[in-house]
């Protein structure tokens, strides 16, 4: 049953992500003043769209190998991060194509540029928190994770009644044997988060005119839009499988323990915040600035 209301439910967030979009990107319309050229900043983010799609298409290449990888369930839980990854690269790629100052005279500003002038105020602490919430969620199911009945560490949640006459161990469980795969692979999309931000700031200005600063400007906040957004989903929507896994484990054990559901429910929680956050990001990546010449 609950596989059967999971296309429905993806298809229903995916609908809710694309009406967001549409709604941001009304309201986010990039000024260029007076003098100004909208084409320089529609013909960048068309290279930057290319070959963002490029490394999705890689990216999800990727993803459906790492799906069909493991029959336990940890392909399944990549997948998403994997996919994220391809995204990523891709932004890295665009970013690294665009063109550099050129022509007989060059000038440099000594402006100083920060990531935090670029990353949206919304979205990368939620991405933050996020991530703390991931790290410290698979902490714990790995320190309390047993063996399964072929010895993996880390597949099930094992408990003993109080009297230690009943034994009962559920699985899957998200132990060491799920979390160090997954931490490994957002430890590598922060990695290149970071990369691909640090070149969105250091790059060089195309010219040093009010005009162009402010085209330039709304191209670099929207690429730390995207990958802010990329990040995000990496992080999100693993989350949320993980903290669904946890909740059902909990609730099978809550005849040995009582705090099992109220744990199981605050974990659900989790999910709903994950699944809320990657309706966001989603809708963020879909967006994009509107150009209107002042």
């Amino acid at each position: 049953m609950a596989a059967v209301l999971v296309l429905p439910l993806t298809a229903l967030l995916v609908l809710v992500a694309v009406l967001l979009a549409v709604l941001l990107s009304l309201n986010r319309v990039v000024s260029v003043p007076s003098g100004g050229d909208p084409a320089v900043l529609r013909a960048t983010s068309r290279r930057l769209l290319w070959t963002r799609l490029a490394g999705l298409a890689a990216g999800a290449a990727a993803s459906w190998l790492v799906f069909a990888w493991d029959g336990l369930g940890r392909g399944p839980m990549l997948a998403a991060p994997v996919l994220g990854v391809g995204l990523l690269l891709g932004t890295l790629a665009g970013e690294l194509t665009v063109p550099r100052p050129h022509g007989p005279v060059r000038g440099a500003s000594l402006e100083i540029r920060r990531a935090r002038d670029y990353l949206p105020g919304f979205s990368a602490p939620l991405a933050a928190g996020l991530s703390l919430i991931a790290v410290v969620l698979l902490t714990v199911t790995s320190v309390t994770a047993a063996a399964d009945d072929l010895g993996r560490p880390g597949r099930t949640l094992a408990m003993v009644s109080a009297d230690g006459t009943v034994r009962s161990a559920v699985g899957p469980w998200p132990g060491w044997f799920y979390a160090w795969p997954m931490l490994a692979v957002l430890a590598a999309a922060f990695l290149l988060s970071a990369l691909v931000v640090h070149r969105v700031v250091q790059r060089g200005r195309p010219g040093l005119d009010v005009a162009a600063r402010a085209v330039d400007d709304a191209q670099r906040t929207h690429s730390a839009r995207v990958v802010t957004a990329a990040y995000g989903l990496c992080v999100a929507l693993p989350l949320t499988g993980v903290a669904v896994v946890t909740a059902g484990a909990l609730f099978r054990q809550s005849d040995l323990a009582g705090w099992a559901v109220p744990t199981g429910f605050a974990v659900l929680g989790v999910a709903l915040i994950a699944v809320a956050s990657a309706v966001w990001y989603l809708a963020e990546l879909l967006s994009r600035p509107r150009i209107r010449a002042s």
